[in-house]
């Protein structure tokens, strides 16, 4: 990858607490885990043919 001068500190920009990055690290699986399982649900039911 190419550096275009961009830092890693904003993955830290909270305030450079652990229980910060923690809660938002939760958040994001959170929404990861959330992402994909609608989108194993919603293949599922197209190859199920209940959406057709």
């Amino acid at each position: 990858m190419a550096n275009l001068g961009m830092s890693n500190t904003h993955v830290n920009q909270f305030d450079g607490s652990k229980r910060a990055a923690s809660t938002r690290h939760k958040i994001q699986t959170a929404i990861n885990v959330a992402l994909f399982s609608a989108a194993f649900l919603f293949v599922a039911a197209i190859v199920c043919g209940v959406l057709a």
